[in-house]
């Protein structure tokens, strides 16, 4: 039997692209969240129909893409910088779509923050790429 033969057998089922989860950028560690900016986080998640499970949650205070080996089709920021990255515009790339926001601290009690978050996560997740 050839290589081609087993290749054939071996791979007779169709492949499929399975896009990476939404990915969540905090500055502030999780641990130190409090219950009221997580239940904020949800209800953004929520809304963008994802949850807390659904996602996957990463710390850190700057984000630079190009040092991660596996893109998020999706990523949401909260507190964290990007040089050249305006706060609550949308960012579109070949492999992400992402907003930076204020900390959930920040957003909690800043309904006009909350808004322009909004406005931007319908323009990112509801509008076709």
């Amino acid at each position: 039997m050839s290589s081609n033969d087993l290749t054939e057998f071996t791979y007779d089922e169709a492949l499929y692209k399975i896009n990476s989860p939404v990915t969540v950028v905090l500055a502030t560690p999780w641990k130190e969240l409090k219950p009221e900016e997580v239940e904020l986080l949800s209800k953004i998640l929520t809304a963008v129909r994802q949850s807390l499970a659904s996602v996957k949650v990463v710390n850190t205070k700057a984000l630079d893409l190009s040092q991660w080996s596996e893109k998020p089709a999706h990523l949401l920021g909260f507190g964290i910088e990007m040089p050249g990255v305006v706060k609550y515009e949308p960012v579109v790339t070949p492999q992400t779509r992402m907003v930076l926001a204020d900390a959930l601290a920040v957003l909690q009690d800043d309904d006009a923050l909350k808004k322009k978050l909004w406005l931007t996560l319908k323009q990112l997740f509801f509008t076709a790429a």
